[in-house]
C-alpha cells in the first residue's frame, strides 16, 4: 500500500505521537498529512483505480425509533470509458447513520477488492469517520473500533488508499442510491412523524416513504417498488397505477425515484424492447449475450456492407460476434441464407457439419424418429423401430401404408 495507507495503518506510531503534542500540535500533525491526501487525489485515474463516494442513511421508525430503516450507496468513479461501480444495499437491522457510514465504506472496499482495484480515493462527510480513519482518534464505541479495524484490514489490499473530508453537498449520487434502498423518497421536516395509508397493503406508513403518482395516488415506495418489478418481469410495460380502474402509466422519472438501480436498468430494457414491434425484434442469437439490437442500426450495417452477399451480416456491439439480421442466427460464413434455411430443423454449427457430412457420406434420416441412418451392407430396404423406409425413398413409410402393408 502506498505511503498514505501506510499512515493510515500505523495507529500506535500515532497515538504516541499525539500524546506527545498538546492540542493545537495534534492540529498541525493533521495539517500535515493533508498535502499527502491532495497529492493522491491527482492522480489521473486508470483502469485499476476509482474515486469513492459512499453514504449511509438511517430513518428511525414512528412508534418505535429502533424499528426503522437503514440503507447503504456507494458510487464510484472510474477512467472514461469504463462504467461506474455501484452498490446499493438495505441493511436487515436499523442502526445510527454514523455506524451506517462505517459500513458503506466497508461494503464499498469489498466491492472494490472483488473488481480487483489497486487504488482507492475515497470521500465522506462524516468528520467523525474521516478522524478515526486516517489518525486512528480514540473513540468510546467498541463498535466503530471494529469497524476501523476491519477498514483497515481491507485497505491492506490496495496500493494506495486515501480518505478525504468533503461537504454533504458533493455526495448526491450515494445519497440517491441510499434513500432508494431504503424506500425514503423525501426527507422528514422537522422530525415529524406523521402516518399516510398505502392502497396496496393499507396499512399507515410513514410519510417519507410515500409515494403520489400524477394520477393522485398514494402508495407505500416499498408496494410500489414489489409491484413495479413483478409488471417488469412480466414484460408489462408500461407500469400502470396499482389503483384499480386507473388507466396512467408511471413515468420513468417516477419510477427512478423508488426502483433500485438493477431494477431500473430492467425496466429500461423492457421498454425499449416494447417501443419496438415484435416481427422487427432482433436479439444477439448467442445465449451468453441476448442483447436486443436496434433495427436501425442493423439496417445501417446491412447498407454499409462491401458486397451483396455479405450484407446479411452484422457484428453484435455487445459481444463483437458476427450475426445474420436475416436468419437471426450466428453468422453461416460457409452457405447462403436460402442454403441455411433449407437445413433440417438443427441448424447450429456442430449440427450443420454433421449435415454437410451426411449429405457427403449419402447418409438417410428417418423421417418418423429423426435418426440418421448409414447402409453399409445389403439392400437399400430399411426396417427403423418406428417405421420401414427405404434409403432410395424417403417416403417409403408413406407408400407401405398407402398400399396396406
Amino acid at each position: 500500500m502506498g505511503d498514505q495507507g501506510v499512515n493510515v495503518g500505523r495507529e500506535e506510531e500515532e497515538d504516541e505521537f499525539c500524546s506527545c503534542c498538546g492540542d493545537e500540535d495534534e492540529e498541525v500533525w493533521k495539517e500535515t498529512e493533508e498535502p499527502v491526501v491532495e497529492k493522491g487525489l491527482k492522480d489521473e485515474l486508470d483502469e485499476f483505480s476509482v474515486k469513492m463516494f459512499f453514504k449511509g442513511l438511517s430513518m428511525a421508525g414512528v412508534e418505535n425509533l429502533s424499528s426503522g430503516f437503514s440503507g447503504i450507496g456507494v458510487f464510484m468513479e472510474r477512467s472514461s470509458g469504463l462504467p461506474a461501480i455501484r452498490v446499493q444495499k438495505k441493511l436487515d437491522f436499523y442502526a445510527e447513520e454514523s455506524v451506517v457510514d462505517y459500513l458503506a465504506l466497508l461494503d464499498g472496499l469489498l466491492e472494490a477488492v472483488q473488481k480487483k482495484i489497486r487504488r482507492v480515493f475515497a470521500f465522506t462527510d462524516s468528520e467523525l469517520l474521516h478522524d478515526q480513519i486516517t489518525f486512528g482518534k480514540k473513540l468510546e464505541m467498541p463498535l466503530l473500533t471494529a469497524l476501523r479495524e476491519r477498514i483497515l484490514e481491507l485497505a491492506n489490499n490496495f496500493e494506495d488508499f486515501v480518505l478525504k473530508l468533503i461537504p454533504s453537498s458533493d455526495l448526491e449520487q450515494p445519497l440517491h442510491l441510499a434513500k432508494v434502498a431504503i424506500g425514503l423518497v423525501t426527507f422528514p421536516v422537522n422530525d415529524e412523524r406523521l402516518l399516510k395509508n398505502c392502497s396496496i397493503c393499507c396499512d399507515d406508513k410513514p410519510v417519507p416513504i410515500m409515494i403520489t403518482l400524477k394520477c393522485s395516488h398514494t402508495f407505500c415506495s416499498h408496494c410500489l417498488r414489489a409491484y413495479a418489478d413483478g409488471k417488469v418481469q412480466s414484460c408489462q410495460v408500461p407500469i400502470r397505477c396499482p389503483q384499480p380502474g386507473c388507466k396512467y402509466c408511471t413515468s420513468v422519472t417516477e419510477c427512478r425515484s423508488f426502483l433500485p438501480f438493477t431494477s431500473f436498468e430492467s425496466l429500461e430494457k423492457s421498454l425499449s424492447e416494447a417501443n419496438i414491434g415484435c416481427s422487427d425484434r432482433i436479439y444477439c442469437p448467442f445465449p451468453n449475450c441476448s442483447v436486443l439490437l436496434d433495427p436501425h442500426e442493423c439496417s445501417s450495417a446491412r447498407d454499409c456492407s462491401s458486397s451483396q452477399s455479405d450484407n446479411s451480416c452484422i457484428e453484435c456491439p455487445v459481444c463483437r460476434r458476427f450475426i445474420c439480421v436475416d436468419c437471426k442466427v450466428p453468422w453461416h460464413s460457409s452457405m447462403s441464407c436460402v442454403e441455411y434455411q433449407n437445413l433440417p430443423e438443427e441448424r447450429d454449427a456442430s449440427d450443420i457439419t454433421f449435415h454437410r457430412l451426411a449429405q457427403n457420406k449419402r447418409w438417410k434420416r428417418c423421417q418418423q424418429c429423426r435418426r440418421t441412418i448409414e447402409l453399409t451392407q445389403g439392400c437399400y430396404h430399411m426396417t427403423c423401430w418406428t417405421e420401414p423406409l427405404c434409403l432410395l425413398n424417403e417416403n417409403f413409410g408413406e407408400t407401405l401404408e398407402n398400399i396396406g402393408l
